[in-house]
């Protein structure tokens, strides 16, 4: 079996791990803190989908977002109800980068920017289409590139 796993690095890990628990209802599945009490590697579980979090390790190149000045990566997280996820998120101490709206391809969606500085798409469906559908509401020479995507 093949799998992706995001591997966040932050400052203060165990912080981090409360914020996803409470923005994301995420469970705590794993902890190795070191002598210094950094977590060294922790494992959560948002739905189905497995994440790894540590702190910062300057010494051996393992750095926040912050050490970068943000961070290229965004995590998409689909969950049944885009409004209150961000609500909670945003509660916890996220920052809105982009409000939840609906978007065309039968998506809600808003973007945070969690206290750790990742950035996240929260999305939720909010009906099924066809790929004709689609293609209609965004565009046909956009949806010609979802379908060679797809193939």
């Amino acid at each position: 079996m093949t799998t992706v796993i995001p591997y966040l690095c932050v400052r203060d890990a165990a912080a981090a791990l409360d914020f996803y628990r409470i923005a994301f209802d995420a469970v705590e599945d794993a902890r190795w803190t070191e002598d210094d009490g950094r977590i060294v590697h922790a494992q959560f579980t948002i739905g189905e989908a497995t994440c790894f979090v540590a702190d910062e390790h300057p010494e051996i190149g393992v750095r926040a977002p912050s050490a970068y000045g943000g961070t290229p990566v965004s995590l998409v997280l689909r969950v049944a109800d885009a409004d209150a996820t961000v609500a909670r998120a945003v509660a916890a101490g996220a920052t809105v980068e982009q409000a939840v709206a609906d978007h065309p391809y039968h998506e809600r969606r808003g973007w945070v920017v969690d206290p750790f500085g990742h950035r996240w798409a929260v999305n939720s469906r909010t009906e099924e289409v066809t790929e004709q559908e689609l293609r209609e509401r965004i565009g046909e020479e956009r949806g010609s590139a979802i379908s060679q995507h797809r193939e």
